[in-house]
């Protein structure tokens, strides 16, 4: 009974991965308004009944996916510190400007986290959720008092959090739509679209010094 019971848990999962892949493709695609069971079902093997068995909506499926990109992220920035070598600022800024600047996914879903996302799942998803987000936080948190070991436990924190909110302020700015463009042009506006990775790294470049400097960085 265990070897059938085995058997089927993988079944599921495997299901389930189907199903966060092809809504991945179709958000790549298409974005949030495309994607719905319905895009998914066209792209798999499953009618909108069996999807509704594991998700109860599209958003819990991006959750699983944000969570994805996040330990994508993280693992990227572990793998490109080599152990007991000393990094200068300008190194590390660099490293962590472009793992982050790789996943555009990732600030894209982040950006909607708090308003559309989280508000169309259900409790139990989120705690989920929540639970897989700190964790790799944690994972975070440790990458930085490696390379920072002088620096405050709550000083890294802040740290993790203002580059985040960085990113996700700056992201929607430097990334506009067709109609966004279109309206500058018809406004008769210039479009001073800003450069993500030059404002992003200038700032995480002072962040990075305080806690090189065991300067205290304000909530």
């Amino acid at each position: 009974m265990s070897f059938k019971r085995a058997r089927s848990d993988q079944h599921v999962q495997e299901r389930i991965q189907e199903i966060i892949s092809a809504a991945a493709e179709i958000y790549d695609s298409v974005g949030y308004e495309g994607l719905s069971f319905s895009s998914i079902s066209e792209l798999t093997k499953f009618t909108r009944p069996t999807i509704y068995k594991y998700f109860n909506t599209k958003e819990e499926i991006l959750l699983k996916i944000l969570l994805s990109d996040m330990q994508e992220w993280i693992l990227s920035l572990v793998n490109s510190f080599k152990i007991n070598k000393l990094y200068s600022i300008n190194e590390i800024t660099d490293i962590w400007v472009n793992a982050i600047s790789g996943n555009f996914r990732l600030l894209k879903l982040f950006s909607m986290l708090f308003t559309s996302i989280e508000t169309n799942a259900s409790l139990e998803v989120l705690v989920e959720f929540k639970k897989g987000f700190f964790k790799l936080q944690e994972q975070a948190m440790e990458l930085m008092a490696q390379l920072f070991p002088n620096a405050e436990k709550s000083d890294i924190y802040r740290f993790l959090v203002n580059q985040l909110a960085l990113a996700l302020g700056l992201y929607p700015m430097c990334h506009l739509t067709d109609i966004q463009r279109k309206a500058y042009e018809i406004s008769g506006i210039t479009n001073m679209t800003p450069d993500f990775k030059d404002i992003y790294r200038a700032n995480i470049y002072q962040l990075l010094y305080c806690l090189e400097q065991g300067i205290h960085i304000p909530d």
